[in-house]
């Protein structure tokens, strides 16, 4: 069997696109004349439950060849730039080809955003023109270098909906109800709009798209009627400058304590986080939705009890936040050390894993997310003074 057709063994990887673009290319023996029939062919494969290797034989008629790392890491960037270009919606809830600028198609006119402001924390952090994030690159954890302006961006706004961020654009931050809710909000777009952008690659199911519709209609509604309120925000402050931003949302399965959160099955509750310095402090806003009080209330009050908010906040960051930037210097100084716990830590806390049933379906999705771990059993610091 070549290589790529292993991803046909797991049930979260989503083959369309990626094997379109072989096609197209001229990989792995795919071509326009026999796609078709190449297509058809995984088709007739047996359900996941039943497969065997031997079953893998039927594409022995199309002379297959395997592809090296460099073709895929090609066809990986074409596929995503697809799925990029396919994702770019305004997400304002009045966002319409009546409010939006548009183009002289009449197609709305989608503009790169910064989930983290260009000109205010960016700026803060950046040195030579770059800041430092961290990433899977040739699936291996790497710090990677990134020019300021195209740091955080994302296309989820157009010029015109995107204003709504000017409060925490222009204006210091004073912690006030739409301050917080627009953090919030930016939080959840996006790590959502991330989602999205992927989803043409990895398959979260069902009920992840369940979840970013509804927290989406709740955020929408408090848009359209001025309700900040919805948002409760815990505001921590740290006594120093540490070139660090941070902005996503994420749900946690355990509180500080190792409780289990219980869900709704309805709807994936979020947290929202936002890490971002001024001259002299840095601010740490914990968010959630007032409703989800009973599921959230209590992480502010642990991240106080236990006084050790630099390790609290250095796990959530680390277990389950993606758009993450700091200084170069900074980086190499103090985050580069952590650089393989960091992808222990997002295997253990990211992963899900499921099992397919006689019917192709996916049946049980389990993590390896261990109870205690934000309680840092690895004993990392990303604040390094």
């Amino acid at each position: 069997m070549v290589n790529y057709l292993l991803q046909l063994q797991n049930p979260q990887m989503v083959y369309t696109d990626f094997f379109e673009v072989m096609c197209e290319y001229r990989k792995g023996g795919l071509n326009p004349t026999m796609y078709i029939e190449f297509m058809k062919t995984i088709q007739l494969l047996p359900s996941l439950y039943y497969r065997h290797e031997s079953d893998y034989k039927i594409f022995d008629k199309f002379n297959l060849t395997d592809i090296s790392e460099d073709e895929f890491q090609i066809i990986i960037k074409e596929v995503m730039k697809r799925g990029i270009e396919k994702s770019k919606i305004c997400w304002h809830p009045n966002a319409d080809t009546s409010t939006c600028k548009v183009d002289g198609s009449g197609k709305i006119i989608i503009s790169a955003a910064h989930s983290i402001q260009n000109n205010g924390v960016l700026s803060k952090i950046v040195e030579n023109g770059q800041v430092m994030s961290y990433t899977f690159d040739k699936v291996e954890f790497d710090g990677k270098p990134i020019g300021k302006n195209h740091a955080s961006i994302f296309w989820g706004f157009c010029n015109t909906h995107d204003a709504m961020f000017r409060p925490i654009e222009v204006s210091l931050y004073t912690g006030t109800p739409e301050q917080n809710f627009l953090y919030a909000y930016r939080g959840f777009v996006v790590a959502s709009h991330k989602k999205i952008e992927v989803s043409n690659r990895y398959n979260f199911g069902e009920q992840s798209n369940n979840d970013i519709v509804n927290n989406k209609k709740i955020f929408d509604n408090a848009i359209i009627t001025n309700s900040f309120s919805v948002i409760e925000t815990e505001i921590f402050e740290l006594p120093a400058f540490y070139p660090i931003a941070v902005t996503s949302s994420f749900y946690l399965d355990f509180d500080f304590e190792g409780n289990p959160i219980p869900h709704s099955e309805d709807r994936m509750e979020d947290i929202f986080i936002t890490l971002f310095p001024t001259q002299k402090k840095s601010y740490f806003l914990l968010s959630y939705f007032n409703q989800d009080r009973h599921l959230y209330g209590n992480l502010g009050e642990q991240l106080r009890k236990r006084d050790n908010l630099k390790s609290d906040i250095t796990m959530l960051i680390a277990a389950h936040a993606e758009n993450v930037y700091f200084n170069p210097t900074y980086y190499k100084t103090f985050i580069e050390q952590y650089e393989t716990i960091l992808e222990l830590i997002m295997f253990h806390s990211q992963m899900d894993y499921a099992t397919m049933d006689e019917n192709n379906q996916m049946k049980v999705d389990f993590s390896f997310t261990p109870s205690n771990y934000l309680n840092n059993p690895y004993e990392i610091n990303f604040f390094g003074y």
